[in-house]
């Protein structure tokens, strides 16, 4: 798709983001009439059976799949609306391994927030925010507790759990974060009014698809489709 197509649609972003309401209003582009032209389609909002196999009740990991193979298939764009803050490690378990990096730190950042490069489903390698390279974190606990170069994902999972409930260090864990891999991250069930925001190529007369699913405890509660097309 290219970058030109997009540019219409991201002036719409703002219809509706927190409701499965259906507006019988056009949306309004505000400024000049962008170049190529886009004819505003219409909306349908899907509260029972599915948007290309995204099933109304589907978990959150099933979505993100399904998702991931129309992008690899370049037919899905990010816009980027899904936050990628965790405020509950339980939600890293089996995600870790769909990212390159994890960031614990404070509410703000600090100069001792914690980096953690992954790869090949290991540790790569540990350093702070103030530049400072380590071979564990942190360096007063003991091995079975210290997050160590080469730890296993599992094993680094298991040691997050630990750390989380610490009194010594549960205050790094008041934001963590993942990403790098891909374009946009998982669901945070904690900032559930957040929907996952995509435009999805249908590669038929110039129509797109701006598409947001919204959730509820962790499966898909509704989605909504804004169609338009360039002429």
């Amino acid at each position: 798709m290219r970058a030109t197509s997009l540019l219409p649609v991201f002036l719409l972003l703002g219809l509706n983001l927190m409701s499965c309401k259906v507006d019988q209003d056009d949306p309004t582009i505000v400024g000049p009439e962008p170049e190529p032209r886009v004819n505003y389609l219409g909306r349908d909002s899907i509260t029972t059976g599915d948007y290309r196999g995204i099933a109304i009740n589907t978990s959150t990991d099933e979505a993100f799949d399904i998702l991931e193979a129309y992008r690899k298939n370049k037919t899905v764009f990010y816009l980027g609306a899904v936050n990628n803050y965790f405020a509950d490690v339980t939600d890293l378990k089996g995600r870790l391994r769909l990212f390159d990096w994890l960031v614990l730190d404070e509410t703000f950042d600090t100069p001792t927030g914690v980096q953690l490069q992954l790869a090949s489903g290991k540790v790569k390698s540990i350093r702070l925010n103030n530049g400072t390279e380590l071979s564990k974190w942190p360096q007063g606990a003991g091995p079975q507790e210290a997050i160590a170069i080469d730890d296993a994902l599992e094993v680094l999972y298991q040691k997050l759990i630990v750390l989380s409930s610490s009194q010594h260090y549960k205050h790094k864990f008041q934001r963590v974060v993942l990403g790098a891999k891909y374009d946009y991250a998982l669901y945070d069930p904690k900032k559930a009014e957040l929907p996952w925001a995509f435009i999805y190529d249908t590669r038929t007369q110039g129509i797109t698809e701006q598409v947001r699913v919204y959730f509820k405890d962790k499966k898909v509660a509704c989605i909504l489709i804004d169609r338009f097309q360039q002429y």
